[in-house]
């Protein structure tokens, strides 16, 4: 049941890795392109016409800059598939079991582990620097209050601290209990 739930989470959370990879592909690709277009755009509009060779320039400035460090997001989200697949199908929990699989440093697992928990690439796990363990803590349950609204005799249900009835729009406030007071 839960490792169901696991699976689900999963293919959300893979889609969601997989457009950021496409995402940055075509920007990568496209910072390519603008690269080689703005070289040659700046000495053959130089005299004849600024806009386009002021645009050569920009776009062989942002090439220049841009496309290396994209290329480099690109390779990472690549980097944190493979390893959110080795987690998830492979069943592959450990720092060192992972370290083998993707042929990485331990510190570069644990990083990357964290920033996959960080970025939610991989949901319902707690790692504890060694070894991801399935979360299985459940959520805390609130004690729900039943009421009937004084003025309008509707069905209220407070769950918070405060309540309005949807109806009459009367105020309603739980009672909360000190156990810690004698």
């Amino acid at each position: 049941m839960f490792y169901k739930l696991i699976k689900k989470l999963y293919n959300k959370n893979m889609k969601k890795l997989k457009k950021e990879i496409r995402i940055y592909f075509w920007v990568s690709l496209m910072a390519s392109i603008l690269f080689v277009v703005g070289i040659p755009l700046i000495p053959v509009f130089a005299g004849k016409n600024w806009a386009i060779a002021i645009m050569g320039i920009i776009f062989t400035v942002f090439g220049f800059y841009g496309m290396p460090l994209l290329w480099i997001k690109y390779g990472t989200l690549h980097g944190m598939k493979r390893l959110v697949i080795a987690i998830i199908e492979d069943n592959l929990l450990t720092v060192s079991e992972l370290s083998m699989q993707l042929q990485l440093d331990e510190r570069e697992v644990r990083n990357r582990i964290t920033k996959a928990l960080s970025k939610r690439y991989i949901t319902g796990f707690v790692f504890d620097g060694q070894k991801l363990s399935l979360n299985e803590n459940k959520k805390p349950a609130y004690k729900v209050e039943v009421r009937t609204c004084d003025n309008c005799a509707a069905r209220l249900e407070i769950t918070d601290t405060e309540v309005y009835c949807p109806y009459c729009g009367t105020i309603y406030t739980k009672i909360i209990h000190n156990k810690n007071k004698q």
